[in-house]
């Protein structure tokens, strides 16, 4: 199923590689769950499927559905709900599948066995120079931490998988998607699977692409709202706290510790700078493990370090907002 709202630029490319599947057309379908989109992406995709039904292809089944609430879990729920098969699965418009993404992922859950959830990695594709950058960023352990799907290279049980093929049983035993969280749903949802005993398995043979967002604005963006809402779904649910979110929050807190600090004392803002320069060269070095452009090298140490800040004050943002009791905002889908 795929999730959307304006998406013209990409719905066309996300759902060809669904209906290209080489899994047999007639053992699956395709929901569409539309958040009344108000550009063209519906009438691109009547046009997709009208010009492959001119040509003879066979493809399976494509049902659209209406997100009136315009937010992705409310149109998750919608397609688990109104989808036929065992198992369901996600992929957003920003991305597309391999041919074999849909029978890898039921191969792998078959042999498995015992998973609720299977995934593959991500690649991270871009179209211009800063965009690489960007997918360089986010396909390092070093920018995004634990996040195996992005690039581990050796099958594992995991905490979580994206684009992922679910059992459809275990939402009705879990209960479905928080309509209250504008992000981190995955999170809040896996926990409570995880609670529930089921196991998430990474296969890097499933294989599908994410297209990375072009410009830095949109990276720092992401890494704010990504921090906030790790801290607001922790308070509805302590399960899903990793120490890992916390680290960008700390090094945050540090930076500005020691700003303040450094008025009693001068040292403190010495330390500051070791500790400034050290994060530099390590965002180096995982530069050279990623990239030999000389610019995109030098220029990647301190993406990394504006990425990690911009997770820690959205966390820090978040800490605020539970101090004041805040409720969660309602933020439609982009």
């Amino acid at each position: 199923m795929i999730v959307f709202r304006n998406e013209e630029q990409f719905i066309e490319r996300c759902l060809q590689s669904l209906l290209e599947q080489d899994y047999p057309s007639d053992r699956y379908e395709i929901l569409l769950i539309d958040g009344e989109s108000t550009d063209k992406s519906l009438s691109l995709i009547e046009n997709l499927l009208e010009k492959r039904r001119a040509s003879g292809h066979l493809h399976p089944k494509v049902t659209l559905l209406s997100n009136p609430k315009h937010m992705l879990a409310p149109g998750w729920n919608i397609g688990i709900r109104n989808a036929k098969g065992e198992y369901v699965i996600r992929i957003d418009a920003h991305g597309y599948a391999s041919p074999d993404f849909i029978s890898s992922g039921v191969c792998t859950m078959l042999d498995i066995g015992d998973a609720v959830c299977v995934g593959g990695t991500i690649r991270t594709e871009c179209s211009n120079p800063r965009a690489q950058m960007i997918a360089h960023v986010l396909s390092s352990p070093f920018g995004v931490g634990n996040s195996k799907f992005r690039y581990a290279t050796e099958p594992s049980y995991v905490d979580t998988v994206a684009f992922g093929l679910y059992r459809r049983s275990i939402f009705y035993q879990v209960g479905f998607f928080d309509e209250t969280l504008r992000r981190n749903q995955d999170n809040d949802m896996h926990n409570r699977i995880h609670q529930a005993g089921g196991r998430f398995y990474l296969n890097p043979a499933i294989h599908s692409t994410y297209i990375s967002r072009a410009n830095v604005k949109a990276l720092l963006k992401q890494g704010f709202q990504n921090g906030l809402w790790n801290i607001l779904v922790f308070k509805k649910d302590h399960g899903t706290f990793r120490m890992r979110y916390l680290i960008p929050l700390m090094f945050v807190c540090g930076i500005l510790g020691a700003l303040l600090l450094g008025l009693i004392h001068p040292v403190f803002w010495w330390i500051l700078l070791a500790v400034l320069v050290f994060h530099l060269c390590l965002g180096l070095f995982f530069a050279f493990r990623k990239t030999h452009d000389p610019l995109q090298i030098l220029a990647m140490p301190f993406l990394f370090m504006a990425f990690h800040c911009s997770y820690g004050i959205g966390s820090l943002a978040g800490v605020f907002s539970l101090l004041k009791n805040c409720s969660f905002p309602e933020i439609m889908l982009e």
